[in-house]
Parts: C-alpha cells; sequence; structure tokens
C-alpha cells in the first residue's frame, strides 16, 4: 500500500476502540433478536458493512435482517418483521419509526448507533429470491469468505474514492456504485490502486465475472447495462445495473485523474452564482421548465418517475422542432420537484421546411394528398419533395402547456395527480439563484463529467 492509501486510510478507517464498541454493540443485538426472532421460525443476521468489516469511521449504521426459514406469504413477511423490528427496539430499549421499500421495516435508534431491521426470506446461491433483499445475507457471506486482512482497508478505500467522486450508493436517486460493487472490484482486481488502474482502462460494457459462473456472451445478452459485473451469488444478476452510464464514465475519468494526479477526487458542489444567467450569456441559450410538489411515494419510486418525465418533455420539444441543449431534473423529495430544459431558441419561425419523398418513392401520392392543399405547394429539389409547413408550436411555453394538457396519460400516473406549473425563464433564475441545491445538482450536470 502506497503513501497516498496509507495518508487516506489514517483518515477513514475506524480506531480499535470504535471496533470493539460496534462488535459489542452488534453481538448486544443479535443475542436479544434471536430470542425474539426464534418463536417464528426466524433467526438475525447482521449484514452490510460492518458484517464485512469494511465500514468508514463514523459510518456504521446497522443491518440487521430477520431471515425466515419457512416460505410464509408475503403478508406474513410483513406483520411478523414489523413485530419482532418493534419488540426487539423497545428490549433494546431505542426508539422507532416505520420506513417502506419493497415491504415496510422498522428503523430504529438505540443510543448512538441505527439499526435497520428487515425480513427477508432463507435462500441459497443461485435460488430466486422472494423479496428484493434475499440476497443480502448472502451477499455478506461471500465477501467475509473472500475478504481477509489487508484487503478490507483497500475496500474502505474504494468506496471512500466513490465516495468523494459522487457516486457511490446504488439507489435510484444516486445511480452509483453499491458497497458491494465496490468489495467485488477488490476481490476481482486485490488491491486499491490495482482496482482504479483497470477501471480506467475499462471500455464500456465490460464483462467482469469473478466466479466465472456466465460466459461474457450470455452476459452482454442478457444485460443491456454500461458496465457487467456479476454476482458471485446469482448468475443472473448484474451488480452494476444501478451504475448509469454517465456515472460510470465519471468512475473511469476520477480513477485516471487519480492515478494521474496522485490523490483522491474532491467533492465540489459549491452553488455558483447567477448560474443561468452567466450560461445564458456564454452559451447563448433560453431556460423553460416545469415544477410540481412530489407525490408520497418513496424516493426509489419517483426518481425513476422524475426522469421518465424528464425524457419524455424533452422528447416532446425535440418532435417539435425546439433543439435541446441540455435537460436535468432535480427534487428536494418532500416540497419541490423541477425539470429543466436549455433550449437554442426562446421561438420558432412560423414556417419549416418538411422533406418527403423521392420521386422513386411509392409514398407520392400519400405525400400530395397531405400537403397539396396547403397553402404553400410541394416542390421539388434534386429528385426529392418539399414543403414548407405550418408549425403547431412557436414558443416552448406553448408547447410545454399542451403537453401537460393533452398527453396526460404520458405522464408518470402519481406525477400526474399533481398540480404542474410552466416556468418562465425569470421564474427559473430566481429558483436557481435561492435554491442552493438545486443550484448545486444543475452546475454539476452542465460542468462535471
Amino acid at each position: 500500500m502506497g503513501p497516498l492509501e496509507l495518508e487516506v486510510l489514517r483518515k477513514i478507517k475506524p480506531h480499535a476502540s470504535e471496533e470493539e464498541a460496534v462488535g459489542k454493540f452488534a453481538k448486544k443485538v443479535l443475542e436479544a433478536a434471536e430470542i425474539i426472532a426464534k418463536p417464528f421460525l426466524a433467526y438475525p443476521e447482521i449484514v452490510g458493512s460492518t458484517a464485512k468489516g469494511t465500514y468508514l469511521k463514523h459510518d456504521y449504521d446497522f443491518d440487521l435482517f430477520i431471515v425466515f426459514r419457512d416460505k410464509i406469504p408475503k403478508a406474513r413477511l410483513e406483520e411478523f418483521g414489523l413485530l419482532i423490528g418493534t419488540s426487539l427496539t423497545e428490549e433494546l430499549g431505542g426508539t422507532y419509526n416505520l420506513k417502506y421499500a419493497e415491504h415496510p421495516y422498522v428503523r430504529a435508534k438505540v443510543g448512538k448507533y441505527s439499526l435497520d431491521i428487515v425480513p427477508c426470506y432463507a435462500i441459497k446461491n443461485g435460488e430466486k429470491i422472494i423479496s428484493a433483499v434475499d440476497r443480502s445475507p448472502l451477499h455478506t457471506k461471500y465477501v467475509s469468505s473472500k475478504l481477509k486482512g489487508v484487503m478490507k482497508d483497500h475496500a474502505r478505500l474504494m468506496k471512500y474514492f466513490c465516495k468523494r467522486s459522487g457516486i457511490y450508493g446504488a439507489d435510484a436517486k444516486a445511480e452509483g456504485l453499491s458497497g458491494y460493487l465496490c468489495e467485488l472490484f477488490i476481490i476481482e482486481y486485490g488491491t486499491f490502486s490495482e482496482a482504479i488502474k483497470n477501471i480506467a482502462e475499462l471500455p464500456f460494457r465490460s464483462y467482469i465475472d469473478p466466479e466465472g459462473l456466465s460466459s461474457e456472451k450470455d452476459a452482454k445478452k442478457a444485460f443491456k447495462d454500461a458496465l457487467i459485473v456479476i454476482d458471485p451469488t446469482d448468475k443472473n444478476r448484474n451488480v452494476a445495473a444501478p451504475l448509469s452510464p454517465q456515472n460510470f464514465l465519471r468512475l473511469k475519468i476520477e480513477a485516471k485523474k487519480c492515478i494521474e494526479a496522485g490523490k483522491f477526487p474532491s467533492l465540489k458542489s459549491a452553488p455558483k452564482n447567477l448560474l443561468i444567467n452567466k450560461l445564458k450569456e456564454d452559451r447563448g441559450t433560453y431556460f423553460y421548465g416545469i415544477c410540481f410538489e412530489p407525490p408520497d411515494i418513496i424516493a426509489e419510486n419517483l426518481y425513476p418517475q422524475l426522469r421518465k418525465l424528464e425524457r419524455r418533455v424533452a422528447s416532446y420539444l425535440g418532435e417539435n422542432d425546439f433543439s435541446i441543449v441540455r435537460h436535468h431534473s432535480w427534487t428536494d423529495e418532500s416540497e419541490n420537484a423541477y425539470i429543466i430544459v436549455e433550449v437554442e431558441k426562446r421561438a420558432l419561425s412560423k414556417y419549416k421546411r418538411v422533406a418527403g419523398p423521392t420521386i422513386n418513392s411509392g409514398e407520392i401520392d400519400n405525400f400530395l394528398e397531405k400537403y397539396l392543399g396547403n397553402k404553400y405547394k410541394p416542390y421539388i429539389e434534386g429528385g426529392q419533395f418539399f414543403v414548407c409547413a405550418k408549425r403547431r408550436y412557436l414558443t416552448v411555453e406553448t408547447a410545454l402547456r399542451t403537453f401537460l394538457k393533452e398527453r396526460r396519460e404520458e405522464i408518470p400516473k402519481r406525477i400526474a395527480e399533481m398540480d404542474i406549473r410552466v416556468l418562465e425563464e425569470k421564474e427559473i433564475i430566481d429558483i436557481v439563484n435561492r435554491d442552493k441545491a438545486l443550484n448545486s445538482s444543475l452546475a454539476r450536470r452542465i460542468f462535471s463529467v
């Protein structure tokens, strides 16, 4: 391990006293949970980084899984899981609230520790999951069997590197690397330095299979993601599926920069003063958008719906001749959600040139039937028909308002239930200047890879 890694590791590795305290708390939780879970034919397992010994200093939220041996109905799994979770929290003298993912679970606070208590089914490697989290205990067992000694520290470095790059987390908001994927990189390449050297050179659609469970041909047929990493516990799962193509590119570039500069990435999230004004001045573009209060749904569902609407809005504007430079979506998940589009022109001409069939085409009659009654008649140039056709929309605002009114079925259902408002450029300038989180997100989208 080189000087850079050692210097960073001193900052991020828990001290022995912290590891001892974490271990004592884990033992206390497991002993109490085992007694409470036993009547339900279930047993507790701590999974994730605290169980694997790859957590960072002061970053050790506990994930306690209640593993049910019997394949009871999901409704019963949820009922028993909540009962065990609330009873355990009371036994430990903590407080709790309920959280919701695929099914509800208990989030507890016991002293200074946070504890997620999640029910799942017991499965074996390669066995089909019943709930989305069933593989987690298998992942913990696999990593614990492979990461030994100093390799755990290299996994810590990999996680910290991804955090500093702003691409850590496999949730729908981050679209980055999971802790498990960081650990698999170390298992595959042995050390942090070897991992980033290899990552820097990975082409898009690269294939990594730590246990040789699949073949590159089969994997690339099954998965269409930017990076393919076969899950050692299930050949039918790509661990890197949550990683967006953009974040894979950022991972590669940050790896190259780390190698060349000899230092870890530096997070740059400070908002930029008068961001939209400066972009307009430099790029000569215009900004419009829509806003609404986000629906009351979990973040894992909210972000995909928001991005889907973002893509649809941008596509609709493009279909109607508004040249899109960039588009961006953002939400604080509680009060505001925005979709902002940057376009080349504020307004379009009333008419546009439309290309038709060539003189050898069988579609000439259809083209003439459609346009011959127009004020400006079809004409032929270079053996191809053209016509000057009237545009439906001349401004972005009109197109957006019509989309929200006439294309409601294309808006994700829960978002369509909300009051969606069109934003003019002055409003966007004011909002971006006022909201530092939105400002930082937009600036990063435009100025970073």
